[in-house]
């Protein structure tokens, strides 16, 4: 027993002392990377700036890729990022000024996360102009091409006719190619008046599109409610400050105008919803629930990790609740659907969602500004990741893009059409309430007629 014991004992050190000498030669070469880096930026950087220009530009750097390595939600060395950023300095031309290369070298660093939400951001670009217009839209680079997840409902961008999944091949006749998110996006933003031209491909199109946007500053109603007989209907364009206020509001005038006993459910509308404050999904979520976990965030450090579970007081007492969601219903909004799908709260009509489920952190790093990348991921309380496999729904109409499982499966033209629109999805979820949740009468019978 005492050799067993000595032959653990032994085995353990010689894993611990391999463990020491494989950190110190990792040590080794990140310090030998960051003295390449040091060199590359001495030869090309202006000798003439002052000293304190020139410390504060390089230090810049190296926080720059030690919070990379550090926070990115996939390990990098700060060995591979130095080299990177060696190779990046050797390119620019002798006597730059030591700011200009600090943020060559940080805004190819971010490129080089692979991260579609990977930005930097100076600091004179933090203060917004209040003559800067926008055209309202989310958007995202997907396999390297600017695609838009959705218009925001009203804006100048649905007005001009941007629909989900267009893509943004040129921005007044500037090629997209090459250029991150951030980049995009302030070629799209511009002064308050002028028209941004975009040039659209979309799906089944032969021809790109070329649409005219004005950029305008607007604003976007969050929160709507209608009432289809008894049925109470909510339409969420977005996640904004005060969403859960006005949802909270919009539920206490239909209980005092309908009373709490005459309603036979709701329907929460996120199609098209392209996210907002996330934080804002999280209370409204806890407003529909008694408990249950509502979503957790998992990365590869624990700060910044979080867990939301719902407190105690259903604001409708367990009415029945159907969420509406389609392919453009995304971040914030596929947080919500799962909450209440997953807890049992809610029935999800649609068809399977975006897909995006990734956290991104901003990091101040003092007068040359900031960095924001990815950290963290979003977990549903089933477990399952959020991103590139989004929120499939209970019942899918018209059997959804990729429906591997699901309650039922539902053609579009055996729902009836609903509102001014002629809304099938909503005739759908109406006919569902108002057959006390039942699906025969969707799943048997003739088509209806348009």
């Amino acid at each position: 027993m005492r050799s067993l014991a000595w032959i653990v004992a032994f085995a353990a050190c010689i894993a611990i002392s391999w463990q020491i000498t494989e950190t110190a030669a990792n040590l080794s070469e990140d310090h030998a990377a960051l003295a390449s880096l040091d060199n590359a930026f001495r030869d090309r950087a202006d000798a003439s700036v002052e000293t304190d220009r020139y410390n504060r530009a390089l230090n810049f750097i190296h926080k720059v890729i030690y919070r990379i390595t550090g926070s990115f939600i996939k390990p990098l060395k700060v060995m591979e990022l130095a080299n990177f950023a060696t190779i990046t300095l050797r390119q620019l031309p002798p006597d730059t000024p030591p700011e200009d290369l600090a943020r060559a070298v940080v805004n190819t660093l971010m490129r080089r996360l692979g991260d579609p939400y990977a930005t930097y951001e100076e600091r004179s670009m933090l203060r917004e102009n209040k003559r800067i217009g926008r055209i309202g839209i989310e958007a995202a680079i997907v396999d390297g091409k600017l695609t838009v997840i959705s218009p925001l409902d009203g804006s100048p961008a649905q007005r001009a006719g941007i629909e989900p999944g267009d893509i943004i091949t040129a921005i007044d006749k500037q090629p997209m190619r090459g250029y991150t998110l951030l980049e995009a996006m302030q070629r799209v933003r511009g002064p308050i008046g002028t028209d941004v031209f975009l040039e659209i491909l979309r799906e089944n199109k032969a021809q790109k599109l070329d649409l005219p946007v004005p950029r305008t500053h607007f604003r976007v109603r969050s929160l709507r409610h209608l009432m289809f007989g008894n049925i109470a209907y909510l339409r969420i364009a977005y996640f904004g400050p005060d969403t859960e206020i006005r949802l909270r509001k919009s539920l206490t005038t239909i209980q005092n105008e309908i009373g709490l006993g005459a309603l036979r459910g709701y329907i929460l509308d996120l199609r098209n919803n392209p996210g907002g404050l996330v934080g804002q999904a999280v209370l409204i979520a806890d407003a529909f629930l008694e408990k249950g976990l509502i979503i957790e965030t998992i990365g590869r450090e624990l700060k910044g990790a979080r867990r939301y579970d719902a407190h105690q007081g259903d604001f409708v007492k367990g009415l029945p609740l159907v969420v509406l969601q389609n392919q453009a219903s995304a971040s914030a909004a596929e947080i919500l659907s799962s909450a209440l799908k997953d807890n049992g709260r809610a029935i999800i009509i649609g068809t399977r969602s975006y897909g995006k489920g990734l956290l991104q952190t901003a990091f101040p790093l003092g007068a040359l500004g900031r960095i924001k990348f990815t950290t963290h991921k979003y977990m549903t309380p089933s477990g399952l990741p959020i991103h590139n496999a989004g929120i499939m729904p209970n019942i899918v109409i018209n059997g959804g893009p990729r429906p591997t499982s699901s309650y039922a499966a539902i053609p579009i033209d055996r729902c009836p059409a609903a509102g001014k629109a002629r809304d099938r999805i909503l005739g759908c979820a109406l006919l569902y309430l108002n057959q006390g949740q039942k699906l025969d009468v969707l799943l048997q019978g003739p088509p209806r007629k348009p």
